[in-house]
């Protein structure tokens, strides 16, 4: 949203990359070592903008919803690759240890790795049905809507409709890395400890 503060109007290159907030009155806070400052700000709408606190609120609840959206994505997909750098470690650690390392051990962890690769691949497509096919990930379709959303204005019909088109996608994958971290990963690790192998990091499921 196009602000202007009530006192001083500061100019900045480029525009914001975060939602933005709502016409009213805010307090600004700047902690230095111990000192504590505290500003009151007000931000007032563009005079020339005749857009309704209704329509702008719909496009601030959007994207704050896609940028949760991204970031777990984002997190779950980081979790991923750490999952397969340990796994890969695990392959040079156990063929360190041992001239011959367990047959079934060592095949175990490249089919992991083969799985963690067919779940990122999962996360990463598009879901069949959004837009024009390509190779475009569902990542970037939540990034792009987030950055196309003009906040001084309400979204369109359209970024509606892609909106909730999205979400459905969207849930469907984390709900499958979520499956996997509550299942599917500690059965590894139990194998692994069998095989007197390092175990793998965990974590809670994500909050959808």
């Amino acid at each position: 949203m196009q602000a202007v503060l009530a006192k001083n109007q500061l100019a900045f290159g480029g525009g914001a990359r975060g939602p933005q907030v709502l016409p009213g009155t805010y307090t600004v806070k700047l902690t230095v070592g111990d000192k504590v400052i505290e500003e009151p700000v007000e931000v007032k709408l563009d005079p020339g903008i005749k857009t309704s606190i209704a329509d702008l609120q719909q496009a601030l609840n959007m994207q704050l919803k896609l940028r949760d959206m991204q970031s777990t994505m984002n997190l779950s997909l980081r979790f991923l690759d750490s999952l397969k750098d340990q796994l890969k470690q695990t392959q040079t650690t156990m063929k360190t240890l041992n001239k011959e390392p367990d047959k079934d051990m060592m095949k175990a962890l490249e089919d992991w790795i083969k799985e963690l690769e067919t779940m990122q691949d999962k996360l990463a497509a598009r879901n069949e049905g959004l837009g024009l096919g390509g190779k475009d990930q569902v990542a970037d379709d939540i990034g792009n809507l987030f950055f196309s959303l003009d906040a001084n204005f309400g979204p369109t019909p359209g970024q509606r409709g892609f909106f909730d088109e999205l979400q459905p996608g969207y849930r469907e994958r984390m709900e499958l890395v979520n499956k996997f971290l509550r299942d599917t990963l500690p059965q590894w690790n139990e194998k692994l400890k069998g095989w007197a192998a390092p175990t793998l990091t965990t974590r809670k499921p994500f909050e959808l």
